[in-house]
C-alpha cells in the first residue's frame, strides 16, 4: 500500500509555475505564496491583514517573529502554550491564534488560487502520477497531511473526489485524506453558551470564544464549515479545529472515525513519499513505529537533497526502519520529472 505525507513545503512549492528555487519568485515577490511554520506571522500582506482582525494575539507575535539562533518556531509556540496553563489572559492570546490561523490561511490559499495557481498545482500532477502508479486496485492510497490548506482537496477533484461532508475524506476507493493537524474548513462544537448568539456576526462570536477561552468547553464534535471567520452555524458556537504548531503535540487534531481508518491501514504500507514534512511530529513518528510490521522504502522530497537526508534520519531515528532516498530537489522539479512514477512502480 502506498502512503504520502505532505508537510508546509508541499504547499509552499505547490506551483510548478513559481518554483521558490528561482530567484525571481523568492517571498518579496511572491506575498501570498503558502507559508512555512517559520513564516506563520510575517509582517506583510495577508499576514498582517489577518492579524488586524484578532488583536488579542499582538502581544506575543514578536517572539513569534524573533526566532534566536538554536530555537524552532514550534520551540517557541509550545512555551507560549504551556504559560497558558497557569495565565489565562495567555489562553485568551493561544485562542486568538487558532482563529488568526484559520483566517489567515483560508486568505493565504484562496490569493494564491485566484492570482497564481488557477488549478495548475503539483497536488494535481501528483495525484495523477498516483493514479497511474496504483497497482493493488482494491487498496487506496493513504494521503497524509500536516497542512491546514485545502489544495489537496481541490486537487482531488481532478481525480473526480468531491468532499462535502466529513465522512467523504475517508470514502473513496482510491484515495483517502488524513488532515491530522486539521484545516480551515473543520470546526469543533463549543457547549459553552454565548448570550444572544442569534444577535451576533460569526466575527462577534468569534471575539467573545476567544474572551471566554479559559472556560470554554470544547467538544469532539466536528462540522465542516464554508465560511471565514468561523464563529458560528445555526447559532451553535464554533471554535476553529486547528492544531497550534508546537514541538511535543499530544494529540491530533480530526475526528476519531478518521483516525481510526488510518490505523486500520498503516500494516499494509510498504511505500511512503514524503513531500516538505520535516518528520518532528513526535506523536506521528509513535503512530508509524507502532503500527508498521515490515520495512518500508521511503522517498522524501524536501526542498535541498540534505534536508530530505535529514528527514529520512529522523525517522530512523523513530524506530521505523526503512531503506531511504533523498530527492535532489524540490516538489516542482519532482513532479515535472514524473520521480513519482519510477519511485511507486520500482
Amino acid at each position: 500500500m502506498i502512503m504520502v505525507i505532505f508537510g508546509a513545503g508541499a504547499s509552499y512549492d505547490s506551483v510548478p509555475s513559481r518554483s521558490p528555487k528561482s530567484a525571481m519568485y523568492g517571498r518579496q515577490f511572491l506575498p501570498n505564496r503558502p507559508p512555512l511554520a517559520s513564516e506563520l506571522f510575517l509582517d506583510l500582506g495577508f499576514f498582517t491583514d489577518s492579524l488586524g482582525r484578532f488583536p488579542q494575539c499582538k502581544p506575543i507575535v514578536p517572539y513569534l517573529r524573533s526566532i534566536a539562533p538554536g530555537e524552532t518556531f514550534e520551540h517557541v509556540m509550545e512555551t507560549l502554550q504551556a504559560e497558558g496553563e497557569t495565565d489565562p489572559e495567555r489562553q485568551r492570546q493561544m485562542a486568538a491564534i487558532r482563529f488568526y490561523l484559520h483566517y489567515g490561511i483560508w486568505e493565504c490559499e484562496r490569493l494564491w488560487e485566484d492570482s497564481t495557481a488557477l488549478g495548475i498545482t503539483n497536488y494535481v500532477t501528483l495525484l495523477d502520477q498516483l493514479r497511474r502508479s496504483r497497482r493493488e486496485k482494491n487498496e487506496p492510497v493513504l494521503l497524509v497531511t500536516f497542512n491546514y490548506d485545502r489544495m489537496i482537496e481541490s486537487a482531488l477533484s481532478s481525480v473526480k473526489i468531491s468532499i462535502s461532508e466529513l465522512s467523504h475524506y475517508i470514502q473513496h476507493d482510491t484515495f483517502r485524506l488524513f488532515k491530522l493537524h486539521g484545516s480551515v474548513q473543520w470546526a469543533r462544537e463549543v457547549e459553552s453558551p454565548v448570550i444572544n448568539i442569534g444577535g451576533l456576526n460569526v466575527h462577534e462570536v468569534a471575539t467573545e470564544l476567544i474572551d471566554t477561552a479559559p472556560n470554554l468547553k470544547i467538544t469532539d464534535r466536528f462540522r465542516l464549515v464554508n465560511n471565514h471567520t468561523i464563529g458560528k452555524i445555526d447559532n451553535i458556537p464554533l471554535f476553529p479545529a486547528i492544531a497550534i504548531p508546537v514541538e511535543t503535540k499530544r494529540g491530533f487534531e480530526c475526528p476519531s472515525d478518521h483516525l481510526d481508518c488510518l490505523r486500520t491501514h498503516l500494516g499494509k504500507i510498504t511505500k511512503v513519499l514524503i513531500v516538505g514534512w520535516r518528520a518532528t511530529e513526535r506523536h506521528f513518528l509513535e503512530l508509524l513505529k507502532e503500527h508498521l510490521t515490515a520495512e518500508i522504502h521511503v522517498q522524501a522530497v524536501m526542498g535541498e537533497k540534505l534536508d530530505a537526508e535529514e528527514v529520512l534520519q529522523r525517522i530512523k531515528g523513530a524506530g521505523i526502519p526503512l531503506v531511504g532516498e533523498a530527492a535532489v530537489d524540490g516538489f516542482t522539479e519532482y513532479g515535472v520529472r514524473r520521480e513519482a512514477e519510477r519511485f511507486f512502480s520500482a
